[in-house]
Order: structure tokens, then sequence, then C-alpha cells
């Protein structure tokens, strides 16, 4: 982060340039408990923030405009890209010039079930918050996230949480004790439509003729009230999990080779195809991260991260 300030705009004391990191997010539960009006999934989730980042940087520009460039090729740059729409959204709130640039180094991978849009998202609000002198409050950026996405208010906030409705009503919860996360993605792209179109199919659109019931959180909130790891690794759900892996077969053996490894427990996160396993001895995550890493998957291992506000 720069030490260079300015006055703009109404706007208070503000930075030339500013870096934020942006963490994925594993769900330790993730369940669907019916449908919304607009036909929307309701879930009920428990989210992990962990270690693993993308770094945004944003710089005040002297051309008129919103830019935005990144490591990694295929990402969009326009207001495709939701790290731009933050960029838009928050400009159209504080009533400011768009005038910045949106450096996006990214290591969380694509379409893996990481939250890694929302998180660039989430870091982006942020980093504009700072670079224009803090105009919004966390409220205000929370209001400015939930209109970006499911995801996007969980990751400005961070750490353990229980999330209702599409995600986005979120409830804090004990932070999960500090272990090894392994989070591995072999490169099996999965869009999320396709992925609950999957399970429309397998539990007839959740209406009220379907016969699936969600499971319960209690056994897995109690587990991290107690601080207990192996009971956190024996309570971890996704109802995605079976119907997808059945159909990405990667995920399916990187699953197998995680516990093979010595994993308390893994599983699929999100709509996949990543997958984490939660692991209580360094040495068994490196090694089987380094495995992982070995067959040409993306590996890596990861801690916990506790919430930021």
């Amino acid at each position: 982060m720069t030490d260079k300030k300015g006055k703009d705009g109404g706007c208070g004391m503000v930075k030339n340039s500013v870096s934020v990191l942006g963490y994925a997010k594993i769900n330790l539960h993730l369940d669907v408990t019916g449908r919304l009006e607009g036909g929307y999934h309701s879930v009920a989730t428990v989210m992990q923030t962990i270690s693993l980042h993308d770094e945004i940087s944003v710089m005040r520009s002297d051309r008129e405009g919103l830019t935005l460039e990144c490591n990694v090729a295929g990402i969009p740059t326009d207001g495709k890209n939701l790290a731009v729409r933050a960029a838009e959204l928050f400009c159209q709130q504080v009533r400011v010039r768009p005038n910045a640039h949106i450096v996006i180094d990214k290591r969380i991978p694509m379409a893996a079930g990481l939250a890694g849009g929302s998180a660039d998202a989430a870091a982006t609000l942020l980093a504009m918050n700072l670079v224009y002198g803090e105009p919004l409050s966390i409220d205000d950026l929370l209001t400015l996230a939930a209109r970006l996405g499911a995801d996007v208010p969980f990751c400005l906030l961070g750490g353990t949480a229980y999330g209702e409705g599409r995600g986005d009503l979120l409830q804090p919860l004990t932070a999960m004790p500090d272990c090894y996360i392994a989070v591995a993605c072999g490169g099996e792209g999965v869009s999320t439509p396709w992925a609950y179109g999957l399970l429309d199919r397998v539990y007839d659109d959740f209406l009220e003729k379907s016969s699936y019931r969600p499971v319960p959180t209690d056994a897995l909130k109690l587990a991290l009230k107690n601080g207990d790891l192996s009971a956190i690794a024996s309570s971890i759900y996704n109802i995605f999990e079976s119907p997808v892996l059945a159909e990405r077969p990667v995920a399916k053996r990187v699953r197998k080779q995680m516990m093979e490894g010595g994993a308390m427990g893994a599983m699929m996160s999100g709509s996949g195809p990543s997958v984490f396993g939660i692991f209580g001895d360094e040495d068994d995550a490196r090694t089987t991260v380094r495995r992982l890493q070995e067959e040409g998957i993306f590996a890596s291992v990861c801690r916990p991260i506790a919430r930021k506000w």
C-alpha cells in the first residue's frame, strides 16, 4: 500500500494506489433447501475463508474510465469482469469520476468453486474505498457487495459464517481452529448453472414434490464452537459432490488421494471441481499437495483465515 495522498472531490484524503488481498473460500457445508422467487435456489451453507488469494491493486489514473489488466490470459477486462463492475458500482455510489486502473494478480483457479471472482470483486470494493478516501462504511460496502453476487458479501467479511437465502444472509460462526487445508483443482471446469441443473434433475427441481430433505448443520456448528477439528472434518457436506464427481473423474480421484494422504476429511467445494482436504498434520498436507502437483494438478496448502471486520 502506498503512502502518497492527495485531495479529491470532497472524499477527503485519498491514496494514489493501494493493494488488497482477495481470499478464496471453501464450503464446509453446502445444501439446497428449496426455491426462491425468480427461480433462484435457496441454500444453507457454512463458508470458510482460506489463505489462497488473488492480489488486487487499484491505481488512480489521469485518464477518464476504468481499466483492468490480469496476469491470466482469457480473463475479461471489461464490464464482464466482476471487479470492473464493483469499481463501476462504487463510483456511481460515491459520485466520483471513474478514473482508476485495476491490476489482478490471479492465483485462485477460475471456475473452481472457490469464489475467485467474488473475492476479486470484494477486494476491489475495499481498494476503491481506500483509494478514494474511505467515503463508505463497511455496511455501505456490504450493500454494494450484495448487488454484485451472492458470495461477495461473505468475501468482504471473511472468516467462518453460516449463510441462508442465496447464501448472502450471513451469521458469523465460531472461527475454524487452525489447521492445514489442501486445495486442488484438476482443470475440469464446472459451470454453476450446469451443476444446479444436475441437482434439479435428481431432486425434482426442489419443488414440493421433491423427496429431498436438507442435511442439518447442527453437528458442524457444534464442532466449530468446540474447536474440534476431527468433528468438523467428519461433519462436512456438499449436496453437489455426488452428482458432479460422477461427471468429473479427476476431481473424484483428487478427493481419494486427499483421504489416502491423511486428510481427516475431504470434499468438493462449491459446485466444484476444486477439492479440499482438512489435515491436522502439516507434513501430510504438504506431501499430498506435492504429489498432486507432480501430476500437473494445481494444489496448494492453505490455512483458515479469520473474519476481517
